[in-house]
């Protein structure tokens, strides 16, 4: 119980902490940056955002006292927005928790390392060899002999690159193909990755997922080869891997005839989440009617209507905030509509998969169009760059925007749920966490920039934020020319694979699938390798010994080379800190 609660707390925190993404980094720091890096435009964003130039300065270099009178708006301002959207998420995961958790049961991957973990190390039997067993003991070997070349290569450049992770490979175990390469000259292959830790993780997930992603590969080669001979994409078997998936309009991102950024990214994902709300209307139905009645079953964290409450008085803090930078109703209301779906699409995926998809910070960028139009004017034109601005992270619901509090909420019920601990002791701990670290780690980070400075601290993006909503940008967001027929199509599309799928078990294809092979960033980082590799073997394993093979050999073997890798990058992290004031 000791170790759920603690999951439980550091799974809050982690989003406050990381050093790469929000809120710490990228958005938060990209406007206190704004100031110094883009002085010309850096008064189109509202005060509140960043402190006057005068008082970022210091934070570069470093070694000056912190003017906490002067920097308190500013902290007040985002921890406020922080901890309402933690709250909002709490609320909704504590609503849907009974039907997610204990009907539906949501494998979460990451979660059930953890858990066999914990219950593994915490067994009354006193050898380690016989708490772990032989098949998790086997797993923290491979994972230990996987990661440890990793990070002896990364540390010293003379170290033997055995797994060639300096060439063509980018961080996430990617490879990019080169134009004229073998493989390249088919039109849908741009990316490889050989990440074993991703399929690992994959290994986990629901077979007909993976089922679905592989015979969605196979679509996707079979559409792009016959886009291609038709006409479109001309020139794109002149670019290397990354340039296909992103560069200019004849990207799959953005190139006729498919669009996959609109079409997948947005359209599929607003559709998974629009269509699991349809397919399950009489269990909301229900849900809310209870709420409104004052009726809570037992054993639920907190009562539905005060959730529901929660949710209100969210909704209306977050929209006083949004409205106190300028912003008008419309705008705010696509930014808190626009961050639940994207958040929710990534909190299924990410639940069933292990993976956050979609994870495209421009395609939300269209809905806003609508509402503000696709060009400022001069007299909405502040309102405007700040509107569009704010939709980057609100596209990229873990990363970037407010979402992380509803998969932490989501994850720590399952491990509540699967550790036989009280849920209602679980939320005030998701509460306490979700209020305060967003204060405690700007207070953090921000001493740290006036102690050290940005140009020291090795995490730092320390960069402006005026691409984001740079009008000549924006205009081919979220793709060039005419995007809504293909987000409709998307939409529709996954409500209809959606559909087919809880009609008919046989049917192999489903939305998460279809998503996680065509998805913006998936694309980038080439799933499709590790995803088939997963399938097979999980097949192979399913069809020879079974699922008691699978659930007593498979899983902890997938545990523990999780764990071993992550003990490699635990320790390493510790050598890397030291490396910082130490160097050797």
């Amino acid at each position: 119980r000791t170790f759920a609660f603690l999951y439980i707390a550091t799974i809050g925190l982690v989003v406050f902490l990381t050093s790469d993404g929000w809120p710490i980094q990228d958005t938060y720091t990209g406007f206190l940056a704004s100031r110094i890096v883009e002085p010309e435009i850096a008064d189109n964003w509202p005060s509140i955002f960043a402190p006057p130039v005068d008082v970022v300065e210091p934070m570069v270099t470093g070694g000056a006292p912190v003017p906490w009178g002067a920097l308190m708006p500013f902290i007040i301002f985002w921890w406020l927005m922080m901890a309402a959207y933690a709250v909002f998420y709490l609320a909704i995961a504590s609503l849907i928790r009974h039907h997610y958790i204990d009907v539906e049961k949501v494998p979460f991957p990451q979660t059930l390392v953890s858990v066999t973990l914990a219950s593994r190390f915490l067994e009354k039997e006193k050898s380690l060899r016989k708490k772990l067993g032989t098949p998790l003991i086997a797993g923290i070997i491979l994972g230990l002999v996987y990661q440890v070349p990793l990070f002896l290569s990364a540390l010293y450049p003379w170290f033997p690159d055995v797994y060639g992770w300096r060439t063509n490979t980018c961080n996430h175990g990617t490879v990019w193909l080169t134009a004229g390469s073998t493989l390249a000259s088919a039109p849908g292959m741009a990316m490889l990755n050989k990440s074993a830790v991703h399929a690992v993780i994959f290994f986990m997930a629901p077979l007909s997922v993976l089922t679905s992603a592989v015979l969605t590969n196979i679509i996707f080669q079979i559409l792009m080869a016959v886009a291609y001979y038709s006409g479109y994409y001309t020139g794109l078997l002149e670019l290397d891997g990354c340039g296909r998936v992103w560069c200019g309009d004849i990207s799959y991102r953005v190139g006729e005839p498919f669009k996959w950024a609109v079409f997948s990214t947005a359209g599929m994902s607003t559709g998974i989440v629009l269509f699991y709300l349809l397919l399950n209307w009489r269990v909301i139905s229900s849900t809310l009617k209870s709420a409104i009645r004052g009726e809570t079953p037992e054993g639920e964290p907190v009562s539905y209507r005060t959730a529901l409450l929660m949710i209100i008085l969210a909704v209306i803090i977050i929209g006083a905030l949004w409205g106190s930078i300028g912003l008008t109703l419309a705008p705010i209301i696509v930014l808190i509509v626009s961050n639940f779906i994207c958040t929710f699409a990534s909190t299924r995926v990410y639940s069933l998969v292990g993976y956050n998809a979609p994870a495209g910070s421009w395609f939300y960028y269209g809905p806003m169009k609508l509402v503000m139009g696709n060009m400022p004017t001069e007299a909405n034109y502040k309102e405007w760059v700040t509107a569009m601005c704010m939709m980057h992270p609100t596209g990229q619901a873990f990363t970037e925007g407010w979402g992380t509090p509803l998969i932490t909420s989501l994850s720590s019920y399952k491990m509540g749920s699967m550790m036989g601990m009280d849920n209602r002791s679980i939320f005030r701990v998701l509460l306490v966490v979700g209020i305060l670290a967003p204060l405690i780690s700007q207070l953090g980070y921000i001493w740290g920039l006036y102690t050290f400075g940005a140009t020291k601290l090795p995490s730092s993006l320390w960069a402006g934020v005026w691409y984001r909503a740079d009008p000549a940008g924006i205009a081919n967001r979220p793709a060039r020319g005419e995007w809504i027929p293909h987000f409709v199509a998307g939409i529709l599309f996954a409500g209809l694979l959606s559909w087919l799928h809880s009609r008919f078990l046989w049917f192999p294809l489903d939305p998460i699938g279809f998503l996680l092979i065509t998805d913006g960033h998936a694309l980038i980082e080439g799933l499709w390798t590790v995803v088939t590799a997963a399938w097979i073997l999980k097949l192979i394993v399913l069809r020879v010994g079974g699922s008691k093979v699978y659930e007593e050999v498979g899983v902890p073997v997938a545990v523990g080379f999780i764990a071993g890798t992550i003990l490699v990058a635990f320790i390493g992290g510790l050598i890397m800190v030291v490396r910082f004031f130490i160097p050797f």
